[in-house]
């Protein structure tokens, strides 16, 4: 994966884990997506996904994705940010669903 995935290309992908890490989340998310904490992400030394797990951050508006994204690659990770993050998902038409469904 590079740096970052589109909305369109990211509904299409499959065997990829979705991580949502808006600090301020709506009550709506992506399809499949699992709430976490990207500073969290961002410190800890040991993450909840290996090394060559396919992962794509999605935060509000992309900026925070991109960068958490970034340090990841940087220790060997395999993850990329969502381009313009979930404002571009909804701009897109693309599902969304409520939290806990």
């Amino acid at each position: 994966m590079s740096g970052s995935i589109s909305a369109e290309d990211l509904a299409a992908s499959k065997d990829v884990r979705i991580i949502d890490i808006r600090k301020a989340p709506d009550e709506r998310h992506i399809p499949g997506s699992e709430k976490m904490n990207g500073d969290d992400l961002e410190r800890s030394s040991e993450l909840p996904f290996a090394s060559d797990e396919r992962v794509v951050l999605y935060c509000g508006s992309g900026n925070s994705c991109s960068r958490i994204a970034g340090t990841l690659r940087e220790r060997g990770f395999d993850v990329v940010a969502l381009e313009g993050g979930y404002k571009a998902w909804k701009e897109a038409g693309l599902p969304t669903v409520l939290r806990g469904i």
